[in-house]
């Protein structure tokens, strides 16, 4: 009998649990943390577009200012990646070096599809080398990397070819991407290069 009531005292209301899920996002009230903090916290914030991080961190942070943020993208604390649902992510550096081998294969999988079939009988690590190269030269866009591809792969798609660089090669994106009123183009490099 005595187990049955214990059993029933660790179940979490659904109110119980929502109001932990809230406070595990930090989003019941403003914590006094450092911007770097709350991201590790969150393990990255949804970064598609550059300022969407900045209004999450301000609903989150007490005292928050974005001039902080801009200054830890540029100092290459945080930074910008393709991650979970392959989409870009605002992580620390640290946490970006733990993640992206974790979700390596979902981004590889998820390339297979439209972007893979136009790739046929070509080699993935080959690609993935040849763009590496490119976006350690100098940080380029996707497009760019899509373009000097085709170069090498004359009547394949660029898009296609730029796709599986972003899959297979960990590339952040650099500033002034993500800068408060200062964002550019979405250009890129290595993580390993851009972290150090």
């Amino acid at each position: 009998m005595r187990s049955s009531s214990r059993a029933s005292a660790d179940v979490l209301s659904i109110r119980a649990l929502n109001r932990a899920t809230l406070e595990r996002q930090m989003l019941l009230r403003r914590a006094a943390v450092s911007v770097e903090e709350a991201v590790e916290r969150l393990v990255g914030l949804q970064s598609q577009a550059p300022i969407p991080p900045y209004f999450g961190l301000w609903t989150r942070i007490e005292g928050f200012v974005p001039h902080d943020l801009s200054r830890l993208i540029e100092a290459r604390r945080v930074v910008l990646i393709a991650l979970m649902r392959s989409t870009i992510h605002l992580v620390s550096a640290r946490d970006c070096l733990a993640l992206r081998p974790l979700l390596q294969p979902v981004l590889e999988r998820a390339h297979q599809g439209t972007y893979g079939k136009r790739l046929e009988g070509l080699d993935p690590a080959e690609i993935a080398a040849a763009g590496r190269a490119l976006v350690e030269e100098r940080p380029r866009t996707l497009g760019e990397v899509g373009a000097l591809l085709a170069e090498r792969w004359p009547g394949r798609d660029p898009a296609a070819l730029s796709s599986a660089v972003r899959a297979l090669v960990p590339m952040v994106q650099v500033p002034p991407r993500g800068l408060w009123g200062a964002s550019g183009p979405a250009t890129h490099a290595t993580a390993e290069a851009w972290g150090g």
